[in-house]
Parts: structure tokens; C-alpha cells; sequence
């Protein structure tokens, strides 16, 4: 406590020595003052000064204000209750009282720094510039006040006194890039880009080996089109540090900004080929080039630079698997899924490999080792939903319900927050309840995923399809199909299933009109399409018509039990 004490006593014996020259400074109002009164004014700014430092800022502004009250013309008392007031957010007070205490004391640059910051901090600009305006004509090499100076024209955008007071700054400082940065940002805000470049060629003329001022120009020249210039910059950049493979790349961002794909290109694989350059910058770099929708040769070059990843770090996990990433999006699945196993030997914990490798055998259509891949991704993480949803569904293509019924009862617990996915493994239960003959919970899947998107196509055109086949609730089901039809209406599956909903609504006619869209739109290879054109044929009394499509559905898939006995027949069976 003792040596805090000390420390309070030397600050009030500075500011009383500076409250002394102040005094000498404003001899009219010593004049008024007494021996006994500059002693209490003294000792009462003593204490305020001890109550400050003690934290007690209330004490510390009264015993400045009785202070004051005895010696109103003591500029170092305002000064201090200035700062007291700002303090305890009381800024237009502060900025009043510090004012008078600059008027006093006109000579004091604390006095006025204070006074410009809480003209600042009241958004009083021209008053706040004005005072360093005054700094800087008083003590022309100090760097603070320049420096406040520059930045102060900002906020009246007064931008080229900001230069030229910057200009100053380098006479004194040098020429150095903070500096130069400074001076380009304020060219750039008048407009004057030549003059912004030769602040840059002042950097390179200094130091005409560093790279780096040529790669500020460069980026600078390419921002502002002024191409030449920065391919200009770019070369000499190649020249002073060939093995730069950042240079590679800015060069790559400049070709391509300005429309010259195949030289961008050319230059991500020369930087990307350079060992030095990190992997992790190296993808970020590739996502940033390659993201959106890309077309072919786009996915063809991410394709060929992954495989230079590869190459160029052949022990990295995340070469490989970016590699294979880059297949999966051209659609090489299966070379992708030979990498993915293989990557997942070592890492069978990264989750994110699993899902692609599941994704692959999806694509594939390999629904046998899709189910193996998802039951040992669910060992590894059985809270995790997709792998449930992808054993259910290949378990479905497989023919095992009973499986498939499991996985996705147990995976739908699982998913959080994800309407989307939750949307998938209603759907799937209610296909695998129907196969299982479990209608009524096929219908309570249905409801719940057309709860949550009662725009879902395929539910709807499902839904609505299993309720016609037992003539069940045909009225909703022809709403559903209907919908389904506006939704996607070039949907051969949904276009038939309108067709038959109508067809069990005896409303014939409209069924033919439906049913003929669905052959025209592709169901001139689907069995169900042109058995169901026969059926309705024949319920138009159009025999021979119906016997020629129910023929043609013999040659196809997905036909009924029945057509061969209709055929056989030339008669209708349902």
C-alpha cells in the first residue's frame, strides 16, 4: 500500500507543478487569489487527484468542483475534471470543461489533445481536425499529431490534405509500405489511379529485388484493369523468385478475372505442382476456383489439379481423399470408391469418408455392397441417421423388407433438425410398409412426410397410386395425383398414375387423355403404361385397340399377373 501511496504523491507533485505553470501563465486571476486560498484550492486538488487514482471518481470530481470553486481559472483542475467526466460517459460536459481549460492554457498540448479527442468522440470533426491542425503547426515533426492529422481528414473526406499531410509523414519516417498503403487508399477514393501506382513504384524503387512490392502493383494493376501494367508486375514477380508458387497463383486469379480461362488454368497447375505451397491452402485455393454449378470442363480440370495434389503430396490422407472427391464429382464412382476403401483402412473413423463411399455404391446401383457399407459405417457410428438410411433402402432394392423396415425404423430417431432427411425415411417406410402389407402404417408415413412438404412429387404420385390399386379413398388420391402431375408434369409414373386414379373413378375419357401424355412422354418402354392404356381401351369399348397394347406390354418389364391371361383372353381382368 506504502508504494502505491508514493506513486499517488509523485503524480500530484507533477500535476502541481504543471498547475503552478499554469498559474504563472494567468497572472490576473493569481492576483485575485489569497496565500490561503491557492493553499485550499491546492490541497483540495490533492485530494481529488488521490480519490481518482483510489478509484473513487465521485469524491475526486467533488473535491475538483469545491476546487474550482475557489480558483475557477485553474486550468489543470479542468483538465482533470474533464477526464473524470468522459470517464463516467458525461462526454458533452467533458468536451465543455476541456475547452476552458485549452483557453487558459492555449499553450498546453495535452491540454488540447484532450480537447480534440472529445470532439471526436462527439462526432465534432471540423473542431477536432481544426485543433491538430494547430498540433501540427506547433510541433511540425511530431509523428502522433501527423499521424492523427491524416487520418482526422478521413471523416470530412478530405482526402488530399490527408496525402499531403502523409507526404509529410514520409519526409521524416522514409518511404515505407504502411505509409505507401495508406497514401493508395486515399488515391484510390479520389479516383487517381496513376498516381497510386507510382506511390507502388516508389516501394520498388527502394527495394528493386523484394518480390512482395511487385505483387502489391501487380494485384493493384489487375483490381483497377490496367493490364499491362500488372502483367508487367506479374513477370518480373516469375523472374526475381521462379519458385514462388504464390505468383502462380495471383497470375491464375488475374487470367481468370479477366476472361482467360485455359492460362488460369495453366498457372494453378504450375502452383499447385510446387511442394511448398501447403495442402490445405492448396484445396481452399481449388474450392474457391471450382464451386457452384460446374460444367464438364470445369469438373475436368478440378479433376486433373487434384490428381497434381496427389502427386505432388503422395503420403497426405487428404490428397487422396480430395482426389477422390474430384471423382465422385465427374462421376467416376467406381475408381472413386476403390481410393475411398482404400483410404478407409487407416481412417475408419472419419465419418465423411464413409457417407461418399456410400454415396458411390448409390450411384453405382450396387446395392450389395452398399448394405455391407452401411452396417459397418453404423458399427463405427450408430447415431449417425444416413447410414440407416442407406441400409434401409438397399435392403429394399435387395427384396428384404423385414431388414429394411428395421434399419429405417431405428435411423428416423436418430436425425435432429433435418426435415429434408427425416423427408427420405418416411418415404422409404412407407414403400417397404406397402411391400410388407402394412397399409394403414404406409399411409402414416405418407401423411408425415406430406405434413412436412406437401409438395413432395413422389410421395404424392406413390400415395396416391397405392390407394387406386385397392380402390381406396380414390377422391384424395385423385387430388394427390393431380398435384403431383402440376408439380412435375412430364413425369411419365406420374402422368400414368393420374391416368389409372381416373380410370378407377370410371372417369374414362380423361383417363385416356392422361394415359396417352404418359406414353408420349417416355411410357412407350413401361409395361404398366401400355397394359393400363389397354385397360382403359377396353373400357372404351376399343377391344381390338386394347388387345394391341396389352401385346406390346408383354415385350416389356413391370406388367401384371394378369396381362397374359387378358392377352390369352382378349378380355379384361382386374
Amino acid at each position: 500500500m506504502k508504494k502505491r501511496l508514493s506513486v499517488i504523491y509523485l503524480l500530484i507533485f507533477l500535476l502541481l507543478q504543471g498547475a503552478c505553470y499554469a498559474q504563472k501563465r494567468n497572472k490576473k486571476n493569481e492576483e485575485k487569489l489569497t496565500e490561503k486560498q491557492r493553499y485550499e484550492a491546492t490541497d483540495l486538488f490533492s485530494k481529488a487527484i488521490i480519490q481518482k487514482e483510489l478509484g473513487k471518481t465521485t469524491n475526486a470530481l467533488d473535491l475538483l468542483n469545491e476546487s474550482l470553486a475557489i480558483n475557477p481559472g485553474d486550468p489543470a483542475a479542468l483538465y482533470e475534471k474533464a477526464r473524470i467526466l468522459f470517464y463516467v460517459g458525461r462526454k458533452d460536459e467533458a468536451m465543455n470543461v476541456a475547452r476552458e481549460a485549452v483557453t487558459l492554457d492555449p499553450a498546453n498540448k495535452w491540454y488540447k489533445v484532450f480537447y480534440a479527442n472529445m470532439a471526436k468522440a462527439n462526432e465534432m470533426y471540423r473542431e477536432y481536425i481544426s485543433i491538430y491542425e494547430d498540433l501540427v503547426e506547433q510541433y511540425p515533426s511530431d509523428f502522433n499529431f501527423l499521424n492523427e492529422l491524416a487520418y482526422g481528414y478521413n471523416y470530412t473526406a478530405e482526402y488530399k490534405k490527408s496525402i499531403d499531410v502523409y507526404d509529410k509523414l514520409e519526409e521524416i519516417t522514409g518511404i515505407n509500405e504502411p505509409l505507401i498503403n495508406q497514401k493508395v487508399q486515399l488515391y484510390d477514393k479520389i479516383g487517381d489511379k496513376d498516381a497510386a501506382v507510382k506511390e507502388y513504384e516508389k516501394l520498388i524503387e527502394l527495394n528493386p529485388g523484394e518480390p512482395r512490392y511487385y505483387a502489391l502493383l501487380a494485384e493493384y494493376c489487375s483490381r483497377n484493369n490496367m493490364n499491362e501494367k500488372a502483367i508487367e508486375a506479374y513477370e518480373k514477380i516469375v523472374e526475381l523468385s521462379p519458385n514462388d508458387p504464390y505468383v502462380h497463383i495471383s497470375l491464375a486469379d488475374y487470367y481468370k478475372k479477366n476472361g482467360d480461362s485455359q492460362k488460369a488454368f495453366e498457372e494453378l497447375k504450375t502452383g499447385l505442382a510446387n511442394p511448398d505451397l501447403q495442402l490445405d491452402t492448396k484445396i481452399n485455393i481449388l474450392i474457391a476456383y471450382y464451386t457452384g454449378n460446374l460444367d464438364t470442363e470445369q469438373k475436368k480440370q478440378a479433376l486433373e489439379l487434384s490428381q497434381i495434389l496427389k502427386r505432388t503430396h503422395p503420403e497426405e490422407v487428404l490428397a487422396e481423399t480430395f482426389y477422390a472427391s474430384m471423382l465422385y464429382e465427374n462421376e467416376e464412382y467406381s475408381e472413386a470408391r476403390d481410393i475411398l476403401k482404400r483410404v478407409l483402412e487407416d481412417n475408419v473413423q472419419k465419418y465423411v469418408i464413409w457417407e461418399q463411399l456410400l454415396f458411390c455404391d448409390l450411384y453405382l446401383e450396387d446395392y450389395t455392397n452398399l448394405l455391407t457399407d452401411s452396417e459397418e459405417a453404423i458399427d463405427y457410428f450408430p447415431n449417425y441417421p444416413l447410414p440407416y438410411l442407406f441400409a434401409g433402402i438397399s435392403s429394399f432394392q435387395l427384396k428384404d423388407y423385414v431388414k429394411a423396415k428395421a434399419y429405417l425404423e431405428s435411423g428416423k430417431d436418430y436425425v435432429v433438425n433435418n426435415n429434408a432427411l427425416l423427408e427420405q425415411f418416411y418415404n422409404s417406410l412407407g414403400d417397404t410398409y406397402n411391400e410388407l402389407g402394412e397399409h394403414e402404417a404406409s399411409y402414416v408415413a405418407y401423411d408425415k412426410v406430406l405434413a412436412m412438404n406437401p409438395k413432395n412429387a413422389l410421395v404424392l404420385n406413390n400415395y396416391a397410386y397405392y390407394l387406386s390399386l385397392r380402390s381406396e379413398q380414390l377422391e384424395k388420391a385423385e387430388k394427390m395425383a393431380k398435384l403431383a402431375v402440376e408439380i412435375d408434369p412430364y413425369n411419365q409414373n406420374n402422368l400414368d398414375t393420374y391416368a389409372w386414379v381416373l380410370y378407377k373413378l370410371n372417369k374414362y375419357e380423361e383417363a385416356l387423355g392422361w394415359i396417352k401424355k404418359a406414353y408420349n412422354n417416355g411410357g412407350e418402354e413401361s409395361g404398366v403404361v401400355l397394359e393400363h392404356y389397354g385397360d382403359i381401351l377396353y373400357q372404351l369399348n376399343k377391344k381390338d385397340e386394347a388387345l394391341e397394347y396389352w401385346k406390346r406390354a408383354l415385350n416389356k418389364d413391370d406388367y401384371s399377373e394378369l396381362l397374359q391371361k387378358k392377352v390369352n383372353d382378349k378380355k379384361l381382368y382386374e
